[in-house]
């Protein structure tokens, strides 16, 4: 199963950054890396690259129109043989799934087209809306 950030960037970073993804993902990196003692400085670094999620419309929108349980703050969802663990926080939205052709890739790009996405164990990086422009979904 994979494990995907996804991160929403400012617009004006997104600008900077959207022909230099691999320089936005090392910056990402070195935030998910962080030791405890730097999170000062690692706080810093996110509000000046990320805007924060609204996590009440996002659990809002799944309650409202997707089936799925609930574990705490886990949110799992079933969908044919597509199984989708989220976990929405203010910083990132934590998305675990069996497949990389998600819906759930399309509910976040109506959310916010600026998603920078990660998979730091397997240093993978995309921007979604360029993802989904590439890929049928």
């Amino acid at each position: 199963m994979n494990k995907y950030y996804l991160f929403i960037i400012q617009n004006k970073n997104y600008k900077i950054y959207k022909n230099k993804s691999y320089v936005l993902y090392k910056m990402l990196e070195k935030l998910y890396n962080l030791k405890a003692y730097d999170f000062s400085y690692g706080f810093n670094i996110y509000n000046a690259l990320c805007d924060t999620v609204n996590t009440k419309l996002l659990e809002h929108y799944i309650n409202s129109h997707i089936k799925h349980q609930k574990n705490g703050k886990l949110i799992k969802i079933k969908n044919n043989n597509i199984v989708t663990y989220l976990n929405i926080n203010r910083t990132s939205i934590i998305m675990y799934t069996n497949k990389k052709k998600n819906y759930f890739f399309k509910v976040f790009n109506i959310y916010n087209p600026y998603i920078f996405v990660c998979d730091f164990q397997s240093k993978d990086y995309f921007w979604l809306n360029e993802y989904l422009k590439n890929r049928q979904i």
